[in-house]
């Protein structure tokens, strides 16, 4: 399966939303700490346009829609043990579920996860890793990464 990180800069957002992604980058660590949200791909269409999945505040929780990436604002990694098929049903599941902002706040502070709520990482990585609400977007991408390939360049070349 293929997983998209968010690297972009947010310049479309709200003044408040532009401050929350700021803070997220601020209290990550490590190398990856600029990538602040992730999405399952699902489908990949003729017309360039991705099928993906994961939790979205903007959204309001758990979710699937088809769009077109930027690839100035998106880096996708290859995880070929992951399946689709998995993370698809998995989605069947937990569609409509709402976004659990405490969750995604305690993989970096003091905090607890609400069980009926999810936020992107965890969700994306849920039916593959156990403990997924502990993981931040910083940490999915390190493990998507040892686990997988960034296939950035190639997967956008196909679709110019």
């Amino acid at each position: 399966m293929k997983v998209a990180l968010y690297i972009g800069d947010h310049a479309a957002d709200g003044l408040m939303a532009r401050l929350g992604w700021w803070v997220t980058r601020l209290v990550q660590k490590g190398a990856y700490g600029h990538v602040t949200h992730c999405e399952a791909i699902h489908a990949e269409h003729d017309d360039g346009s991705v099928t993906i999945a994961s939790a979205s505040l903007r959204d309001g929780g758990v979710r699937s829609k088809r769009v077109k990436l930027d690839p100035a604002h998106w880096w996708i990694v290859d995880v070929p043990q992951w399946d689709a098929a998995r993370s698809i049903d998995f989605l069947a599941e937990t569609v409509g579920m709402k976004y659990d902002l405490r969750g995604a706040v305690a993989t970096v502070f003091l905090g607890s996860q609400d069980a009926a709520r999810w936020f992107c990482n965890e969700h994306v990585a849920a039916p593959f890793l156990r403990s997924s609400g502990t993981f931040g977007p910083h940490h999915l991408t390190a493990i998507c990464l040892s686990l997988g390939d960034d296939i950035t360049d190639e997967f956008f070349r196909s679709r110019a």
